[in-house]
């Protein structure tokens, strides 16, 4: 056992081993040796009908009479999602930009943060990350929430800024892997690894000479293309993950080479809803993803409407969503009107390795304009062109623009698509 291991497991045990007593629920549901979510579920609804204004008057234990709520209606109106007898009580405040940049706060008691905890430690693990491990965390990193130094060289973590990566940092942290010996672990934005791979192919260099025992990415869509890239330089499999800041860890694709995600039953109820009526869908059909928090009791976050669209599936009696196409407030609609899946966004793109970077806006109902940064003469535009319209509809407008930079969110990520025409979402 490794002495960071160790650690963990003697400062859990001085706190009570909370973690290690839900890391131990965790493992055994998703196992399939026990199923406590419909009392975790009971037992919140109870909660909430109790002590939240929002829901005292609903006084139902049947998830389907509670309303879908987002983040606008929280926001709207924070204090009556605030559980009365946690007040005065010790809480976590979670910020997220989210992908608008739109601030969202969520309040979060001492036994989730515990309960996220032991989900972060479980489905690290299903990705080959161990505690010990040198944690390379590619995300935004706010100089003011930041800790010290010294605590990270005590988690044996590498926190790395996205919002100023770029190729000297990239050098330094590759010669830091070849030149330190040990077991190293990426957890971060799409984004980012995608800029190392574009520098070890610039650089031609083809592979890591690191012993690397986990990539997991989060936050954005992750392409084959860039998951085999990141598999062949790293040797060893590459999972996304499905998470927000709000909640935690919802979802987690396998070491299995299918490309879904195995869902976080222990500590989530997670629906498919029609986008227009919020009725359930049937598995396999895409709609929104609506979440129910089963462990935070200071801000119940009942049917949450994460902002996301997917579809889920059933095998062995274990749930998965088949699908995570991104943000609602991202989908495109093509010219006739249906949904057009982000992925279009990857089926191609791999073969234009002069693009930087790019971003396709929906400005109108038929107006399409792709953004490209571009260093060198782009000389493949009519076959780009050609293949968006393909996906778009043949009297889509799709125009083509140069730019020097497609500017990060606040977030931290960078939008591969953007919808400025919403009416139908």
């Amino acid at each position: 056992m490794n002495f960071r291991k160790l650690l963990f497991i003697l400062n859990d045990k001085l706190k009570g081993g909370i973690v290690s007593n839900h890391l131990n629920d965790v493992k055994n549901h998703m196992e399939g040796k026990t199923n406590e979510s419909d009392t975790h579920l009971k037992n919140l609804l109870q909660h909430a009908i109790t002590n939240v204004n929002k829901y005292e008057d609903i006084q139902s234990l049947d998830l389907q009479s509670y309303p879908v709520v987002d983040k606008s209606i929280i926001k709207n109106d924070l204090n009556s999602f605030k559980a009365k007898n946690y007040i005065d009580k010790k809480v976590v405040s979670m910020t997220t930009s989210g992908s608008t940049g739109t601030p969202f706060t969520v309040f979060q008691d001492l036994n989730k943060k515990a309960r996220n905890h032991a989900d972060t430690i479980y489905f690290g693990k299903l990705a080959g990350y161990e505690i010990g491990n040198c944690l390379i965390y590619m995300k935004i990193w706010a100089k003011q929430k930041m800790s010290s130094s010294l605590m990270y060289q005590l988690q044996n973590m590498v926190p790395m800024d996205v919002l100023h990566l770029d190729d000297k940092q990239i050098r330094k942290l590759i010669d830091l892997m070849e030149n330190h010996k040990q077991n190293y672990s990426f957890l971060g934005y799409v984004s980012a690894l995608e800029q190392v791979v574009r520098f070890l192919e610039k650089n031609k260099k083809g592979s890591v000479n690191a012993n690397v025992k986990s990539v997991i990415t989060m936050s954005e869509g992750l392409s084959l293309e860039t998951k085999q890239k990141l598999q062949n330089i790293f040797n060893c499999e590459v999972v996304s993950r499905y998470s927000n800041l709000e909640n935690g860890i919802i979802a987690q694709e396998l070491r299995d080479g299918k490309a879904r995600f195995l869902i976080n039953t222990a500590s989530y109820k997670v629906e498919i809803l029609d986008l227009k009526t919020n009725e359930p869908l049937n598995n396999g059909k895409l709609g929104k993803i609506v979440v129910t928090d089963l462990f935070n009791y200071a801000m119940p976050m009942i049917r949450y409407d994460t902002g996301d669209l997917g579809a889920m599936e059933e095998e062995n009696n274990k749930l998965y969503l088949s699908k995570v196409e991104g943000r609602k407030l991202d989908v495109l609609f093509d010219t006739k009107g249906n949904i057009v899946s982000s992925y279009i966004m990857y089926k191609n793109m791999w073969q234009y390795t002069e693009i930087d970077q790019y971003q396709l806006i929906q400005v109108s109902e038929k107006g399409f304009l792709f953004k490209i940064n571009c260093p060198i003469e782009f000389k493949k535009e009519d076959q780009l062109i050609g293949e968006f319209i393909s996906y778009l509809g043949s009297d889509a407008d799709f125009r083509v623009e140069y730019v020097n930079e497609i500017p990060l969110l606040d977030s931290g990520k960078r939008r591969k698509t953007v919808n400025l025409y919403r009416e139908n979402i």
